[in-house]
């Protein structure tokens, strides 16, 4: 059976060369003013141990005692992710080359080990692309935003936009022992179908008795022998059992599983996200010789790109998504940090998230699915890249190789090969990805690109924040938002930001955009880099809150779902995030938590100054108050009541309060207008509306608003 020893720890290192990709796709060196060497713990981005923002080649040497392998069993070097070509040599013999940063890949070193003490040695190099020629419109390396981003170091300058690099040898290094013949790459995928000729409808909180799930899975055995085996496949405790005659080499194996009363995975807010542990085993001759085991969900996600309409287990459902990007150096995002991740994107009521235009680790991923959150994934493309053929045929190798990796995720819902891309990788390059991408994953949607038209930032890039009344980037929408800056202590630690006013140079390295801040938002400076900070906060939060109730009030209509932009910053920056690197909330994070509510209350009320007292006939004026529901739930609401309120200093000082009409399940109800009593009598000046739905002792939505009360002239 398999087992491991880890090579993570200390390593000795030593930069060999800046490195730079010209236009032709070749990396040319220079070895001037290079930094020194010296001793690394590895696994973990260079940025993040010393080395910074090199841009280069790195030799990484370590030694370490032969594991004895017995008489047959095989020994391979694994590599859970380097950025981004590596080069490995064991005791001076060339293994192998591997280009990327996010996969996980292997060489065979059986025949290469010597008893005893072994030298091995992994030439990383992590080049930067030529500025002006290559990046940013002619991009050579699959990196994405890790290289390209209007949110990274230096943002999109070509003499800044490049440095604080993510190179290294950032996850786990082992060597792992195995026998003569294994199992290695399974992946399988779930179709429901009906037991019975004719179909049954089945719902998220019972088991689906009039279907059945037929599993398929695929593997690859890799064989020094070769011989006659027997496979076993389990999905808990259903089971099957195959003789297969496998050649020497590496071969592919097909089998499929029924479960005739599957547990299905669902989203957290529909249902359980129910996993399957589905365990290989090879066995000769009545012994297991082989192991494999994964998680594994048991259901059908789809997106209808026409009308933006999503479904899970054949059920609709409406996506309260956002994009993540969670650091730029994937050797720091540990189990703590995905975890706390995981919390406050459920505490805010997010169902589902872009990871935008990377591939993160896989531990992340294991957490969406045990957490219920389905993932848009996009490939690692962000607008211009080269048209050489040669570009296209390495990205075609990565995008599967990108979908071998996550293929077992239930969380993963479609793949999406580019975003916002060149007129020529729009025509030429998505294209091909796409199918490439169909063929490695039939059951997933494929999306060939993300689209300027689905990114929505009115109020930020042009226009006003009431321009979402049109409901742009409508169906699909997987971009919105504006920029604020996170707390004041935070600014100051960045490069400008320790004086007043800023520095505006500075905190531009930090991607804070001055033209769009204070020419399109028009937002305050203040006194005080604390007053600045609360005002661009405050500018974000309602430019959400507003957007975010104009979609949902819309959805199935025009929207099936949506995608903030963007969730936490990757690095110390200014940016749409709505929590910080640090993972501080910003005022937008808790509008998020407000207006992603499942069920959320909201107003029709369009003004925030409302005339009251009394009109010219002496009659007092009226204030209305008219309330819709969105129930993104399964489940019909009845015997509702629901509350409207100004407050001030939190007392309620006039209020009204009604029955609800039945609000249906997953549905929008248009609830009756409520007169606030007494309204004209009190003074003028600010207050806040809050509403409130309740059904008995159960408080389902909160939501509140600023007013100001104005007094009629006399």
């Amino acid at each position: 059976m398999e087992r491991r020893v880890s090579l993570n720890g200390v390593w000795q290192y030593t930069p060999l060369a800046w490195t730079t990709v010209q236009p032709d796709g070749s990396v040319v060196a220079s070895s001037e003013k290079l930094p020194a060497g010296g001793t690394m713990e590895l696994p973990m981005n260079w940025q993040l141990r010393g080395l910074d923002s090199f841009d280069g080649r790195v030799r990484f040497t370590r030694r370490f005692a032969s594991p004895q392998p017995a008489a047959g069993e095989r020994v391979f070097l694994v590599f859970h992710g380097v950025d981004y070509f590596a080069d490995v040599t064991l005791n001076g013999d060339f293994l192998g080359r591997h280009a990327g940063y996010f996969q996980t890949f292997a060489f065979e070193m059986t025949d290469r080990l010597q008893p005893g003490e072994n030298q091995l040695q992994v030439d990383v190099d992590c080049p930067k692309e030529q500025p002006g020629t290559v990046w940013y419109d002619n991009k050579w390396l699959i990196k994405g935003i890790l290289s390209h981003w209007d949110a990274r170091p230096g943002s999109w300058d070509l003499e800044t936009g490049q440095e604080q690099n993510s190179g290294g040898i950032w996850g786990d290094v082992y060597l792992e022992v195995r026998p003569p013949t294994f199992v290695t790459n399974v992946r399988a995928a779930g179709k429901l179908v009906p037991r019975q000729a004719s179909s049954a409808l089945f719902t998220h909180d019972e088991p689906a008795t009039g279907l059945q799930a037929q599993v398929r899975v695929e593997l690859d055995v890799d064989s020094a022998t070769g011989g006659d085996f027997t496979l076993r496949l389990a999905l808990d405790d259903v089971a099957v059992t195959l003789p297969i005659r496998v050649p020497k080499g590496v071969s592919r194996q097909v089998a499929v599983v029924a479960v005739p009363e599957p547990k299905l995975w669902w989203p957290w807010d529909l249902g359980e996200p129910y996993l399957y542990t589905l365990a290989v085993e090879l066995r000769q001759e009545g012994a297991v010789v082989s192991r494999f085991e994964t998680e594994f969900g048991i259901r059908e996600l789809a997106l209808d790109p026409h009308s933006g309409a999503w479904t899970v287990n054949g059920e609709r459902f409406f996506v309260r998504g956002t994009n993540v990007i969670p650091t730029l150096w994937l050797g720091e995002y540990d189990d703590a940090m995905i975890g706390r991740d995981i919390e406050m994107l459920k505490a805010a009521h997010i169902n589902g998230v872009r990871v935008c235009v990377h591939i993160n680790r896989d531990e992340f991923y294991t957490a969406c699915d045990r957490a219920g959150i389905i993932v848009w994934q996009d490939f690692a493309l962000q607008w211009g890249y080269t048209t050489d053929p040669a570009f296209t045929h390495e990205a075609v190798r990565q995008v599967q190789e990108m979908i071998h990796l996550l293929y077992n995720h239930a969380c993963i819902a479609l793949w999406c090969t580019q975003n916002e891309s060149s007129f020529h990788n729009r025509m030429i390059l998505n294209p091909v990805l796409a199918q490439a991408a169909a063929q490695a994953d039939s059951s997933r949607y494929v999306r060939a690109t993300s689209e300027f038209s689905e990114h929505a930032y009115p109020g930020w890039y042009g226009g006003h924040v009431r321009d979402y009344l049109t409901l742009p980037g409508t169906p699909i929408l997987t971009e919105f938002g504006a920029q604020a800056l996170p707390s004041a202590a935070e600014v100051r630690q960045m490069r400008g930001g320790g004086q007043w006013p800023p520095d505006w140079a500075g905190l531009a390295y930090h991607d804070f955009q001055y033209d769009q801040t204070f020419h399109v938002a028009e937002i305050e400076l203040g006194d005080s880099l604390e007053e600045f900070a609360a005002n661009s906060q405050r500018y974000q939060a309602d430019l959400l809150k507003f957007a975010v109730e104009h979609y949902r009030r819309h959805k199935y209509t025009r929207i099936g779902g949506m995608f903030q932009f963007m969730f936490m910053d990757c690095w110390p920056s200014i940016t749409w995030s709505v929590v910080s690197y640090a993972r501080v909330p910003k005022r937008g994070y808790h509008t998020l938590q407000q207006v992603y509510q499942p069920v959320l209350i909201g107003t029709t009320l369009g003004r925030r100054k409302i005339l009251v007292g009394m009109d010219r006939g002496g009659h007092p004026r009226p204030l209305y108050v008219g309330c819709w529901v969105v129930n993104d739930r399964h489940e019909a609401l009845e015997e509702c009541r629901y509350t409207v309120a100004l407050e001030k200093e939190g007392a309620a000082v006039a209020q009204a309060e009604g029955c609800a009409p039945a609000i249906a399940a997953d549905g929008v109800v248009t609830l009756p207008r409520l007169e606030i009593a007494q309204a004209e009598t009190l003074p003028a000046g600010c207050y806040e509306l809050t509403l409130a739905l309740r059904r008995g002792g159960e408080t389902l939505s909160r939501n509140r608003y600023p007013v100001e009360l104005v007094k009629a002239p006399a």
